[in-house]
Formats: C-alpha cells, structure tokens, sequence
C-alpha cells in the first residue's frame, strides 16, 4: 500500500497548472498525461486504481500486486514526462509493451 501511494505521491507532484473540468462521466481513453498531472491526489489516485484494473481485465488477470503497481506508476509516470500529450492509457500500454 505504502508503495502506492508514493507512487500516487509522485504522480501528483507533477501538478502543473492548467485545470481538468470536472465530470459525471468521463472518457478515460481521453485523458491525457498534462491533464492527469493537474489533478489533485485524490483524483489521481481513484484514476490510478481504475487504470490498473482496466489493465488487468485487458490481461485478465485477476490479481493485485502492490509492487507492481508502484512499478508501473513510476514507468508511466517517466512515459508521461517523455511525452504529455499522450493519453495516460497510451503511456501505460508504451511501458508495459517495453
């Protein structure tokens, strides 16, 4: 768990200063690096939990490995520095394709 969320941490260390509108439902496809990085650590946090589960149902596995997680946090944070108008879902598929 501690490694989540220092990897959660880091994520919102990132912050820059354009805003995210905020909404009832969102095309999680659409987000991109920049915008997650102006999100607050909540926000980034619930997004992170999301994304790995879309993941591991893309993989289908069914299983949750903290470290890992904290892992692929750091990759698709250093993907999302290299480019941020990616979409963070595209960074996360660069990094788990290395």
């Amino acid at each position: 768990m501690m490694r989540f969320l220092s990897g959660a941490a880091l994520a919102a260390s990132l912050v820059v200063a354009a805003p995210v509108v905020r909404a009832d439902t969102i095309d999680m496809s659409t987000v991109t690096c920049e915008q997650m990085e102006s999100m607050d650590a909540d926000t980034i946090a619930w997004y992170l939990v999301w994304l790995d589960g879309w993941l591991a149902g893309q993989a289908d596995e069914t299983t949750l490995d903290v470290d890992q997680l904290g892992a692929q946090i750091d990759g698709i944070a250093a993907k999302c520095a290299e480019n941020p108008s990616l979409s963070v879902i595209n960074a996360a598929k660069a990094y788990l394709n290395e």
